[in-house]
């Protein structure tokens, strides 16, 4: 009997591993595929490559504005690099828009989350705004995961998660190659299974905000939040230029926000702000 149950469990074994290959090649795909277009626009981009060379220059002789517009131009025509958004965000606050700068800097963010610099450059700015709501925190393990691998980029997240399911994997067949899960194989199994759920949940998370919610910064110096989308709505309160919202509908000329780390939502004009 025990000599057929162990049999069974090898045929499983491959099918097991097998699943797990789909899982990490699937969540590997949207970010795999951004990746080889940006690294086929570099190597097409020699124009786009001269005018960056030519908006850092006007950037070192002081002519931000100068630079800021160049830097403009190859984000609009589909040049979507870090670097690029970057230094978009220092010649938007030398020129005194502080509101873009931050935009600026949260795209940075987006395409590349480990970029320390524009993630200081944001907290900088951020330190003078006038609206400067709390940071809605993730409570428990997950949250101090999200937390600390905040700059991580989510395609090594997703590769972590891959490693330790191969991980676990290994150790099962082990386990099941000794004679049974009984003693240390079994403990490390279950510390193994609860860092995937942990490690995979945090993933998800941090790939669900960066892909799957929506958010905005307020580009004026301050506009008024109604309770419906229209001038003839009561004004509840105002926001100043560089706060971040998260956006969730869109009605004629207005926008539905939330303001991040509060409980304060209304209506915005949507001149007022641009998506990140």
């Amino acid at each position: 009997m025990s000599r057929a149950v162990r049999s069974a469990s090898w045929r499983r074994l491959p099918l097991l591993a097998l699943f797990g290959f789909v899982l990490a090649v699937i969540a590997l795909m949207p970010l795999k595929g951004g990746q080889q277009v940006y690294a086929a626009e570099v190597s097409d981009g020699s124009d786009i490559q001269e005018a960056f060379r030519a908006a850092n220059a006007l950037y070192a002789e002081g002519e931000f504005a100068e630079a800021g517009a160049i830097y403009q131009g190859i984000t609009e025509g589909g040049f979507g690099d870090a670097d690029v958004l970057y230094n978009l965000g220092n010649a938007w606050y030398k020129s005194g828009s502080v509101g873009r700068a931050v935009l600026s800097y949260e795209r940075a963010l987006k395409v590349a989350p480990g970029h320390t610099d524009a993630r200081a450059n944001l907290e900088f700015v951020r330190a003078g705004l006038a609206d400067r709501p709390g940071r809605v925190a993730t409570i428990g393990i997950v949250g101090v995961l999200e937390r600390t691998w905040s700059e991580l980029d989510p395609v090594m997240l997703v590769v972590f998660v891959s490693l330790i399911y191969a991980l676990l994997i290994a150790v099962v067949v082990i386990g099941i190659v000794r004679g049974g899960m009984a003693g240390w194989p079994l403990g490390l199994s279950l510390a193994l299974l609860a860092l995937l759920v942990l490690v995979g949940t945090a993933a998800g998370t941090k790939i669900y905000r960066l892909h799957g919610v929506h958010e905005g910064v307020v580009i004026v110096r301050e506009t008024g939040v109604r309770t419906g989308p229209g001038e003839e709505f009561v004004l509840e309160f105002r926001l100043h230029e560089g706060t971040k919202v998260r956006l969730s509908e869109q009605r004629g000329g207005w926008t539905r926000v939330s303001v991040l780390g509060t409980d304060l939502e209304g209506w915005l004009p949507v001149g007022a702000l641009e998506a990140i």
